[in-house]
């Protein structure tokens, strides 16, 4: 069941719900600002923003809300949105005026350093949110951009068309990541993954994960009844709510694309849905938000499960479904292997009931479900394997594994490997000890197996009883090169339970690896890998992050040289290093020059804004960073000298077009001030990535006299 804390009546459809620095703020279809506390939830104050307006669609993108406490308002019908902001009181801070048709989405950026708008027109904007000035823009599409969504560290913009494609925006950089295409349009989309991965529902009831680094899709599932209308991501990024136009709510799994719960809302048609202020907010067309306490019931739950009384963590569960998403509910997990063991023995000796009792608390989840249901109905055969390996008919029972696979995860399974073990390590020793007196006894031992399918083992062992006793000291002197050797030259060597535990061993090993490798103690993580290497399994990936390291090491001797252009080289040729800490860390310093020289830039002074910048003009890692703001700069130089009657136009806007092309914000600003005949003069649409081979240049505005002169 739902554990509703508060229920709060707007006048619309609740399309955007978000916390600020005082309170939670809601905006409904109905152009009402609604202000809540954000501990009692009561509702503070409620706004009417505008009358006799044309009312938008109940699941509209197009409205939100940022943690300065800014307002994002687009009027349909009107192709502008107003800016509010709330202090004292609610004034008016901006208007976005840039789109030809009416916006369709909105976000701002979690820092509340960015607000991006998409419109009917296909058209992206990116504003900075202290002025609202234009920031830049993406390349236009042909149809209309239905959803927005930043990444957590406001990096990457996601912006979704009805074209069914989703441009993952660099914001940082200036440039398009990757396009992701889905089968369907994507309804909403959000990063999670340390904003390495999407989650993307579909309008066709289908939910998508892709894998930005890869670039790749990694799964496309159905697991949706109802048209998906709402999303958000758990805060421990482990799982999404999703919410549908009709009244079910859904918790899928992200890490396996995977539907784990569906809940039955009191209100039909999801609009919008947030973690706010330690709650769910779900927000309805019928203006409801339910104030959902999701984490009621969080004590009892992680008491119950540190002494292991899983009935009544499940029961404390079922008072608060959302508790499955809790991150000690691993634990459900993590011993599911031992209750199903426990169950089969149970079920072995059957004593049905007690074992049904025992998985109860567990087969909520289908998966478990489905596990155990498989035992129950082959109790019978894990009976009958059972006393064959009671009764040691040690051929049968093998024989017995090889057409009921399963039998394998039983606990007689253990017992007959138990016994196997035994007599093999046994027989090992008498050969080792006197091959030629000892080679009846050791048969003798192994004669219960002989027509087993360990009859190959057997075989070798009392032919090659060398080859065993060489195995066994080449690993007494971890030599594990001379073993692996050994057991490619004798392929039955992997089929001894020394195999697996060195196995086993190279696993721990490698773990110890990792942990040195990502802590930075790159010496002893290469001493380790000396091991490593000779185990075949880990190789490749110990090489590979071998190979990371010495990235990690170019990159970090660069840092600390302060060797501004190889520290940005690097990071264009190794791209996962850009994920580093010390890396973003050293970012700082240009994003520190960037922000002084934007000041120049808006005043038109592209020449300061270059010196500004200083040596990031000549690093290519920042080259569509640095044009967005050349851009801005010459515009606004352009915007100066409109009413100066020496301009030589057509030279000013092709210099100009040589660099960005014929871009919505040229075409806006020439539009606007009769001159955009010059650029209709221009043939082709110029390109808009020209700068990479057109120089930046101090000034764009040519005069018809040069004026030095």
């Amino acid at each position: 069941m739902l554990n509703i804390k508060r229920l709060i009546q707007l006048e619309g459809s609740a399309l955007a719900i978000s916390s600020t620095s005082s309170f939670v703020a809601a905006l409904d279809s109905a152009y009402f600002l609604t202000l809540i506390d954000s501990t009692s939830f009561s509702v503070l104050k409620s706004i009417q923003l505008t009358k006799n307006t044309e009312l938008p669609h109940r699941y509209s993108n197009a409205y939100s809300i940022a943690p300065k406490e800014y307002f994002c308002v687009p009027f349909i019908g009107t192709k502008k949105a107003i800016i509010l902001e709330l202090e004292k009181s609610l004034a008016k801070k901006a208007i976005i005026h840039w789109h030809d048709s009416d916006i369709e989405c909105s976000a701002f950026s979690p820092d509340g350093r960015f607000l991006a708008t998409g419109g009917q027109d296909g058209k992206v904007f990116i504003f900075e949110s202290a002025t609202f000035r234009l920031l830049s823009s993406i390349i236009p599409r042909a149809e209309y951009i239905n959803d927005l969504t930043f990444s957590s560290d406001s990096e990457m913009l996601a912006c979704s068309g009805f074209d069914k494609f989703t441009v993952i925006f660099d914001v940082a950089r200036n440039k398009t990541r990757c396009v992701v295409q889905t089968p369907d349009v994507a309804e909403k989309v959000a990063f999670f993954d340390r904003d390495q991965k999407l989650y993307m529902i579909l309008r066709n009831g289908a939910s998508a994960v892709y894998d930005l680094l890869e670039r790749k899709l990694l799964s496309v599932e159905n697991p949706f009844s109802f048209w998906p209308s709402a999303l958000a991501i758990s805060p421990d990024e482990r799982f999404a709510i999703v919410g549908t136009r009709g009244d079910m709510l859904y918790v899928m799994n992200l890490e396996e694309n995977a539907r784990i719960l569906e809940i039955k809302t009191e209100t039909s048609g999801i609009a919008s849905l947030e973690f706010v202020s330690e709650h769910l907010w779900v927000g309805s067309v019928d203006g409801t938000i339910l104030v959902v306490d999701h984490k009621v019931g969080e004590e009892e739950l992680e008491l119950s499960l540190k002494v292991k009384d899983y009935r009544k963590a499940r029961d404390t569960v079922e008072k608060n479904v959302f508790l499955t998403i809790h991150p000690m509910m691993k634990v459900f997990d993590e011993d599911w292997p031992q209750i199903l063991k426990q169950s089969i023995t149970l079920l072995n000796e059957n004593r049905i009931d007690e074992a049904v009792e025992l998985v109860d608390p567990f087969v909520i989840d289908a998966r478990k479900k489905r596990e155990f249901d498989f035992y129950l109905a082959q109790k019978d055969v894990v009976t009958q394997f059972a006393e064959l390996v009671k009764h040691k008919d040690f051929a049968k029972a093998y024989e017995m594994t090889l057409t009921v696979k399963f039998l394998s995860k039983t606990l007689a399974y253990t017992e007959l490997e138990t016994h196997w073990n035994k007599s093999f390590l046994q027989a090992k020793k008498l050969l080792e000890e006197n091959p030629g007196l000892n080679l009846k006894k050791a048969e003798m031992l192994l004669k219960p197996f002989e027509t087993s399918l360990k009859k190959e083992l057997i075989s070798q062992l009392l032919k090659n009883a060398k080859v065993f006793t060489q195995a066994d000291q080449l690993l007494k002197n971890r030599d594990f090169k001379g073993y692996f050797t050994l057991v490619n030259q004798f392929g039955f060597l992997r089929d001894t339970e020394l195999y697996k535990k060195v196995l086993s061993l190279g696993e721990k090993m490698m773990d110890d690896f990792i942990e040195l490798e990502k802590s930075g103690k790159f010496e002893q993580a290469e001493e380790a890998s000396k091991y490593l290497l000779n185990f075949p399994p880990f190789k490749r990936a110990v090489t590979e992050r071998l190979i990371l390291m010495q990235q990690k090491k170019l990159m970090f001797d660069a840092i600390e040289k302060n060797n501004i252009k190889r520290v940005y080289e690097i990071a264009l040729e190794y791209e996962t290093l850009k994920n580093l800490p010390e890396f973003k860390s050293f970012c700082k310093d240009f994003e520190e020059k960037f922000e002084r020289a934007k000041s120049y830039a808006f005043n038109g002074e592209p020449k300061r804004a270059m010196l500004t910048l200083s040596i990031y003009m000549e690093v290519p890692y920042w080259i569509d960073r640095v044009a967005s703001l050349l851009k801005i700069a010459y515009l606004q130089e352009i915007q100066n000298r409109l009413h100066e009657s020496d301009v030589n136009w057509p030279l000013t806007i092709r210099r100009y077009t040589d660099r960005f092309g014929k871009d919505t914000e040229i075409e806006h600003l020439l539009g606007e001030n009769n001159l955009l005949h010059h650029l209709e003069k221009i043939e082709g649409e110029g390109d808009r990535e020209g700068y990479r081979r057109h120089k930046f240049i101090e000034e764009i505005v040519v005069y018809l006299v040069d004026k030095s002169s």
